[in-house]
């Protein structure tokens, strides 16, 4: 036998030994093995007898490459075949992600629409030369009541029951309290806007709950008079509303400020089909000029300065303008809802 013969007859070895350990192979990592063995490039058995084809004569050696080569390709097959046999069995033991799972969106946080309101309204009197203005939500009866021209016998407080806490102290009613510390505060001219939580003793029905969000606004200046209490507030109607808005003033009673008016708008709305109709009287507010009696509580001097406050829910305020027919929606935490009314 010659030396062709011994190497043809040393593949057809080769391919049955290597074909048989493949096929039995029972994990990945010694079907590695077994590629390195037979398969490897450096070291493998195979291609050692390629590399030993040089020794052969001329004639010989096309019939051994030829069969060499035919050797490497069956085992490579058999080798593939049996990795992804291997890896699909893995696959089918272990838990792994569904990629047929639709993906779920990421949550995006927004403002709430009643904080939406309080922006939109801030940034109208922001740009008629307001200052944006805060105070405690705990407040004494004095500021909640009596520096607002309201005594404590007064009908009025019965009316604005709220919670009350030790040492005479209760969750504020209204934010008009912080009129009177920023008239402490601050010498005339101010122009404030302070929105904030106050808290009442309500039964929640459509258009109340005991604890809401209410926004005030304060003016005092030497001259300020009923035309400009009148003009300010119709303006802010207008941009918020809609240039085509009328604004109504009906008189009213508060005890921090006279004369007194519920302001009321009859709002220009286009329909979901494109026609135009006007909506009702709507109050929006109430508000009026500062009484003097709140002035001298904090030590101005009724003579030389006037003002004008109004104060507005926002709840309310938004209800409109999202068209929702019960406000306490927006405190149920209805995320279908509020995702609907969100900024984008």
């Amino acid at each position: 036998m010659d030396d062709s013969d011994s190497l043809l007859e040393a593949l057809r070895s080769l391919e049955v030994e290597a074909l048989t350990a493949v096929r039995h192979a029972s994990d990945a990592a010694t079907l590695e093995a077994l590629r390195v063995r037979y398969l490897g490039r450096k070291d493998g058995r195979i291609s050692a007898i390629l590399r030993s084809l040089g020794s052969l004569p001329p004639q010989e050696r096309p019939r051994v490459g030829s069969e060499a080569n035919r050797v490497r390709d069956a085992v490579e097959a058999a080798w593939r075949e049996r990795k992804s046999l291997l890896d699909r069995a893995a696959s089918a033991g272990r838990e792994e992600l569904d990629l047929s799972l639709p993906g779920r969106e990421a949550w995006r946080g927004a403002k709430h629409p009643v904080l939406q309101v309080v922006d939109e309204i801030w940034e109208i009197f922001r740009s008629l030369g307001f200052t944006r203005a805060r105070g405690p939500e705990v407040e004494s009866e004095w500021y909640n009541f009596v520096a607002l021209n309201t005594p404590l016998d007064h009908p009025v407080v019965d009316e604005a029951d709220t919670f009350y806490l030790k040492g005479g102290y209760l969750l504020r009613t209204h934010t008009s309290p912080v009129q009177v510390r920023v008239l402490e505060k601050y010498p005339p001219p101010v122009r404030i806007i302070a929105p904030g939580m106050v808290y009442r003793r309500d039964t929640p029905d459509p258009t109340h709950t005991p604890a809401f969000m209410q926004l005030e606004g304060l003016v005092v200046d030497e001259g300020i008079s009923f035309v400009d209490f009148k003009a300010t507030l119709a303006e802010f109607a207008r941009r918020f509303w809609g240039p085509e808005t009328r604004v109504r003033f009906r008189p009213s009673f508060f005890p921090f400020t006279e004369p007194s008016a519920e302001v009321d708008v009859k709002r220009v709305v286009t329909k979901a089909d494109g026609s135009v109709e006007e909506t009702p009287w709507l109050e929006i507010m109430g508000a009026g000029m500062v009484d003097p009696a709140v002035l001298e509580n904090v030590g101005i001097d009724p003579e030389r300065y006037t003002g004008f406050a109004f104060g507005m829910g926002p709840a309310r305020i938004a209800a409109l303008k999202f068209g929702i027919k019960d406000i306490r929606v927006f405190f149920d935490n209805d995320v279908r809802l509020l995702g609907q009314l969100a900024l984008p």
